[in-house]
């Protein structure tokens, strides 16, 4: 028999119980035993996992974050966390693990794979930046609330002739704010791959007004940097604040800022979301029927294929630069 544990480690996103859905009812479709691993790498370490029924896993298709609960801890964190991890391994008699997480947590997975612990993959992060694969999990429905969220912020930046300024989530890669953006008519992006200088930034909201445009929407990245501010120095309210300020300031415009923030890891995930989540979780089992473990399911062409999981750790994965070229277009 085997007995196959179910982790969601790491930061949640909208589509995490599409996928441990899937990946239970494959189960139970091949007469496997699933193991519910709570809180991330949590339940493991501290003993904490409970045997999954049917019943665990109906009606959640479309329930944003996880049943399982999330966490970041590490078993490799510590000797004493390692040694507790493999004895509840072997306690409740794993013979694998499914890994549904983001880069951090993949990389885990493929030192355990490595370690001897049969592991396979599920990459999920509304961050997009997983290597090997076309999308993650999650980021469909966080680019579409920032898309969403652009398109009511249009109607009060032009009724107020204002600058806003929205700062999104992004992990150290700019694919939320570009794609939210292009997708919501932003009028100025950026992100980490994009460093532009302030003074380009004011001069385009300073073209606009002489074009006419009364009002315009800036979107950043929370780790994004500006040539010509510190926002590294910035204070706690962030950088869209920050950034905001300072264009308030030297422009003399009204500016206001939003920071989308956690609300992107939230809510109902959207058809493309569940769907792929879907199909990643089956053939994720797939994979572990086969015995082909340290692979993680990857979008490509289309298609879902297995992807060597430590190359898809090694670097995070940025936006291409003709994706760039579609945004400027429009600037």
């Amino acid at each position: 028999m085997r007995r196959i544990g179910v982790v969601t480690s790491g930061a949640d996103c909208p589509g995490l119980n599409a996928a441990i859905r899937a990946v239970a009812r494959k189960s139970f479709d091949l007469g496997y035993e699933v193991i519910g691993v709570r809180n991330g790498w949590h339940g493991l370490i501290h003993d904490d996992v409970f045997v999954m029924e049917k019943s665990h896993v109906s009606g959640i298709l479309y329930l944003g974050g996880s049943i399982l609960g999330s966490g970041k801890d590490d078993p490799f964190s510590s000797e004493a966390d390692f040694a507790s991890f493999q004895a509840n391994f072997k306690k409740y008699q794993l013979t694998s693990i499914v890994v549904i997480g983001g880069f951090t947590s993949l990389r885990i997975a493929s030192r355990l794979n490595d370690a001897g612990y049969a592991t396979v993959g599920i990459p999920a992060t509304i961050d997009n930046d997983v290597m090997g694969t076309e999308q993650t999990i999650g980021f469909d429905t966080a680019a579409n609330f920032v898309c969403e969220s652009l398109d009511r912020l249009h109607s009060t930046a032009s009724s107020h002739h204002r600058v806003m300024v929205v700062e999104v989530m992004g992990g150290g890669a700019g694919w939320i704010a570009l794609l939210g953006g292009l997708g919501g008519g932003a009028d100025y992006v950026v992100t980490p791959e994009y460093r532009p200088k302030f003074d380009d930034i004011l001069h385009h909201i300073e073209n606009r007004k002489s074009s006419g445009k009364t009002f315009s929407i800036i979107v950043i990245t929370d780790t994004a940097t500006v040539d010509g501010l510190p926002l590294g120095e910035c204070p706690k309210t962030g950088v869209g604040a920050y950034l905001a300020s300072e264009i308030e300031k030297r422009s003399g415009i009204d500016t206001r800022f939003t920071v989308l923030g956690h609300l992107q890891r939230g809510g109902t995930p959207t058809f493309f979301d569940r769907t792929l989540a879907t199909r990643y979780g089956y053939e994720a089992v797939e994979l572990l029927r086969r015995g082909d473990v340290g692979k993680m399911v990857a979008l490509k062409g289309g298609l879902i294929v297995p992807a060597d999981m430590d190359q898809a750790t090694r670097e995070r994965r940025k936006p291409e630069a003709k994706l760039f070229e579609y945004a400027k277009l429009f600037y």
